[in-house]
Order: C-alpha cells, then sequence, then structure tokens
C-alpha cells in the first residue's frame, strides 16, 4: 500500500486530524479506565425486563451491578433492581452488605428510568446533559457507563417496546455540548458492552479531544479500532513466501509464491489454518489479550495467562489516576472463572458464558445490522450475508464454525464502517445526508448529476481500500458470485464529493488517490505493525513455518 508522502502527514496537521478521529476509536478494557478523582459517573442499565434473563442480556444487568459496587456517581435503571435481586436464586442469603451497597438501605441508590423507548430517551438525555453541566462546573472528566444492547459502533440500542430506536454517539455528543458553554471542552469517556469480546469497550477521547501526546500513540489506538478491516489481507501477505513472519533464510527455500506443497501433511494444513485464524482473531479482539474473559482483570493473579496481562489503558496513555492496585483492593476477591460446559469456546465466558446468552446475543447483533444499514438488505447487495444473518434466527443449534462465520461477517462490515468514519473525521469532510455510514441510505434517484459524478469518481478510487470479509481457513471464496460489500467506500467517497461541492473531478481525485490513500496505508501499515508484534500470531507463524520444514 505504498503511496507518495501527503502534505498533511507529519507535524500539527497530522496532530490535529487523528485527534479528530480519535473520537471514534475504542480500546477493549478490564479494568476501569483513567480519571480524576473527582471525576462525574454517570451509570445506566438500559435493558428491558423481558431481556434481563440470565439466557438473555442478564449479564449486561450484572456488570451495572458489578460497576456500581466500584464507584460513587449518578445510577439510572430502566430494571427495578431491588425486585432483580430478588428474583435471582441465592442474592436473599448474602448478608455481608454487598446488597445494601448496590441498592442503599433506602434502596433508592439506583434511580428508575422510564421503561418506554421514549420515556427513556427523554429522561436520560436531560440526565446526562445535567451531569454534563455538574463536570464542566467542577473542572473534571464526565465518565459515561451505559449497560444497555448497542450497534458495534457504541450507539445505544433503546429497545424498551415497539420498534428499537438508536441513540447515536452522535446526539450524545450534542447534548453534551448544548449542556455546556461553548468555549468549554468538557472530557468524557464512554464505556459499553464489547459487541464482539468480553470486558468492555472503552472510548477514552469521546468528545474528540484526546490527552494523546504523539500521532503515534493515536495512530496505534485508531488502528486497533480497525479491527478486521484488512484481514484477508494480512492472511494472505502473512502466508506467502514474502510473509514478514519468515527470515531471508527461510524465504530463499520457498520456491513458489504459496509456501504451502502440493500435497500438504495434516499437520501442515493444520498450522496454517492456525495461522489464518490467529491473524484474524488478532484483529477482531482489538489485540486485547484477555478477548475471551468477561471480568475485572486487575492483576497477575486475576489473569487466565499471567504472562500476558496487561493494562489496556497504557496503550492510550500512562494512569495519572488510581492505579490498578487501588482497584485491585478495592474490588477484593479473584474474581470468578465462568467455565459454563455448555458455551461456545471460541467465544469463552463473553456474552454471558453460555450457549443460549451467547446465541442470544449474536441473534440480537444479525437483528441490528438487518433494521440498520437501509438499501443493503432490500437491493440484494451482500446476498450471501443477508441469507446468513436471517438465517441465523431460523437454526435450531449452531457449531463453532457457524458462530466464527456469523461474528467474522458483522465485525468486519463495523470496522470498515468505523474506518470510513474515522477517515471522514480526520479530515473534517461533511456527512452525507447528516448520517453515519450505518444509517445512510445511498440513494441515487433525485441527486444532483455534478455531485453523483464527483462521487463516481471519488468511489473509483476508494473502493480499492476496503478489503472483503476474511473467509473460515478451510473456505473458499465464489469467484462468479462474489458480492463485494461497498456501503463504507460508498459513504466515504460522497462525504469527499460534498467536501469538493465547487471543486473538480480531477480534484476529487487526486484527494483520495493521494491524501486519503496515505491515511489508509498509514493504518494499515499500524496494524502490521501490531500484528508482527503480536505474541500469539508470532508463536502461529513460527509453528507453521516449523511445519514447512524451512
Amino acid at each position: 500500500m505504498a503511496v507518495p508522502r501527503a502534505a498533511w502527514e507529519g507535524g500539527a496537521r497530522e496532530f490535529a486530524m487523528l485527534q479528530a478521529a480519535m473520537s471514534d476509536a475504542a480500546i477493549v478494557c478490564h479494568a476501569p479506565p483513567d480519571f480524576p478523582f473527582n471525576a462525574e459517573i454517570l451509570g445506566v442499565c438500559a435493558v428491558s425486563t423481558e431481556n434481563a434473563d440470565q439466557n438473555k442480556y442478564g449479564w449486561m444487568v450484572a456488570d451495572f451491578l458489578h460497576w456500581k459496587l466500584l464507584f460513587h456517581g449518578t445510577w439510572l435503571s430502566t430494571i427495578d433492581i431491588p425486585s432483580f435481586l430478588a428474583s435471582v436464586d441465592g442474592v436473599d442469603m448474602i448478608n455481608d452488605g454487598t446488597i445494601d451497597s448496590i441498592v442503599g438501605a433506602q434502596k433508592k441508590d439506583v434511580i428508575s428510568l422510564p421503561g418506554s423507548n421514549h420515556g427513556f430517551l427523554t429522561a436520560f438525555l436531560d440526565r446526562l446533559a445535567e451531569a454534563a453541566r455538574v463536570a464542566c462546573s467542577r473542572r473534571t472528566t464526565l465518565v459515561l457507563l451505559v449497560f444497555s444492547p448497542i450497534t458495534p459502533e457504541q450507539d445505544i440500542c433503546v429497545d424498551l417496546g415497539g420498534e428499537k430506536t438508536y441513540l447515536t454517539s452522535d446526539q450524545l455528543r450534542m447534548t453534551i455540548d448544548e449542556a455546556i458553554p461553548s468555549d468549554v471542552q468538557l472530557p468524557v469517556i464512554l464505556v459499553t458492552p464489547s459487541p464482539f469480546t468480553g470486558g468492555w469497550l472503552c472510548r477514552p477521547s469521546f468528545m474528540g479531544r484526546p490527552t494523546c501526546d504523539s500521532s503515534h500513540t493515536m495512530m496505534r489506538i485508531i488502528a486497533m479500532a480497525c479491527g478486521g478491516a484488512f484481514a484477508e489481507r494480512f492472511i494472505s501477505s502473512f502466508t506467502e513466501r514474502d510473509s514478514p513472519l519468515m527470515t531471508e533464510a527461510e524465504r530463499a527455500k520457498v520456491k513458489y509464491n504459496d509456501p504451502m506443497p502440493l500435497r500438504p501433511t495434516a499437520q501442515q494444513i493444520d498450522s496454517l489454518h492456525r495461522l489464518h485464524r490467529q491473524i484474524h482473531e488478532s484483529l477482531e479482539h482489538r489485540f486485547s489479550t484477555s478477548a475471551r474473559d468477561h471480568a475485572f482483570i486487575l492483576n497477575t493473579d486475576a489473569a487466565r495467562d499471567p504472562s500476558v496481562f496487561s493494562d489496556s489503558w497504557l496503550a492510550y496513555a500512562p494512569r495519572r489516576g488510581r492505579g490498578m492496585t487501588f482497584w485491585a483492593s478495592r474490588w477484593r476477591g479473584l474474581r470468578p472463572v465462568i467455565d459454563h460446559t455448555h458455551r461456545f469456546e471460541c467465544l469463552g465466558e463473553a456474552f454471558g458464558g453460555t450457549r443460549d446468552s451467547q446465541l442470544f446475543h449474536l441473534r440480537y447483533l444479525a437483528a441490528i445490522e438487518l433494521d440498520t444499514c437501509p438499501g443493503d438488505w432490500a437491493r440484494q447487495v451482500n446476498g450471501a450475508t443477508s441469507e446468513l444473518l436471517k438465517s441465523l434466527a431460523e437454526r435450531l443449534t449452531l457449531s463453532e464454525d457457524d458462530v466464527m462465520r456469523v461474528l467474522d461477517a458483522i465485525e468486519f462490515r463495523s470496522s470498515s464502517m468505523a474506518l470510513a468514519q474515522m477517515v471522514a473525521k480526520a479530515f473534517n469532510l461533511p456527512v452525507p445526508d447528516g448520517e453515519s455510514c450505518r444509517y445512510w441510505n445511498d440513494k441515487i434517484d433525485g441527486v444532483d448529476d455534478d455531485y453523483y459524478k464527483k462521487l463516481q469518481a471519488a468511489f473509483g478510487e476508494a473502493r480499492d481500500f476496503f478489503s472483503q470479509v476474511a473467509l473460515l481457513p478451510s473456505e473458499k471464496r465464489h469467484e462468479f458470485k462474489n458480492v463485494r460489500f461497498w456501503r463504507a467506500a460508498r459513504w466515504l467517497s460522497a462525504a469527499v464529493a460534498l467536501h469538493f461541492k465547487n471543486g473538480s473531478v480531477d480534484d476529487v481525485r487526486k484527494f483520495v488517490s493521494k491524501d486519503v490513500a496515505s491515511l489508509m496505508a498509514k493504518v494499515f501499515e499500524t496494524q502490521k505493525a501490531l500484528l508482527l508484534n503480536d505474541q500469539a500470531v508470532n508463536r502461529a507463524g513460527r509453528n507453521w513455518i516449523a511445519a514447512l520444514g524451512l
């Protein structure tokens, strides 16, 4: 992906561009984020009573209660928490003060919110505005903890009856901005469930004003947040003769571009498949070493593998507030190890840790995908993906491969859309029709001819920046029936066309082929460096190379 150096690269302009993109960048965490001692904390549980079952989204309610045990703040819930706890087997036998510390001696520590979509939205946004004003008056950070179904991009899925409503990140930002003086830059941290891993997804720079001290650090966070957008390309390039996992001496022994022999042994095939999958999973997991775990992991004693224990926050910035030692002492006990015999091993403890709860989460993600991305499904775009997601609700049993296939498809789409949005924010491009990539309708009828020509010119260049979903190692792509996922490239092209409203088609092509291409190349190369530093990828690579006898 080598491209000529762009004028914006290096210096203050690149730093400002990455700062803007950081508002959409998230890291997987298994510990509280770093914030000042006097931070304003607002936590909300927005799971419907129907979905609070342990085989559905009961684990999100449990997360809400766990985080409340750690922090003082304002806590809101659409569920009657005392009644919920009373319905859980064995809770009434706990007499160590834990229950009172959650709900208060008078059972009023959790503020009830309306259980309807409209009522919740009105009440929650009022509370959010109030919390922003308090944080502003105290000159501190606002920490927003949301325990609710979410889209892969962390938009809140409000599903309390009737049709789903999506409370987007942009709407949250608008509420915060309108509540505080225009000259104030309020730091906001957003934490939600992680849609593709155990743990939680944290946006440390939700308002786009990060405290990172270098472009290099921000680029690493952005690259991690792009997940499996380029997974197919890395799997291909890491398993050919010029693989960066090989030494020069090993490459010299390979005669053809494909290092695998014509009649590979079972060991060679297995090691290749494991390398394929590890590359894909490291990207999907945002390089989290605890992606299959779902709990606070605050020290080496709590980690499954102490040798890879790490504090993911440090990828963003040093901790300046309370450290991991403080949180470990406050949490006290070691984390519970959820080894449920009926679970999908590829998911581990994530999403409740049982097959029923994990299937519910996958089906919910699929339903969100089909409920959004207007135009993708009616026009039969991504026909295979449509069939895959629609059939998920009808199938009674799923294999491990089935689960990975669904998760890979949704994660790839989401990562591609997130990449497009971060590029658009970096260049301060207009938002097509005021809609983020997921909700935008790529309509053709009624659009201006000049705009459409520029969109097509941009798309002619941008489409090659986006890859295809990486298939499972044993699968082959159909050469003639393969339908590409173009939403991310089309949305970004529309943003570029709007940006050059008064420019020419040539201006559009030059901008995309040089400026946008340079940023895309930087993201790709940064992900490549992260993969080469990933212990699991290197271990799988060495096993494959050893199996080849190189």
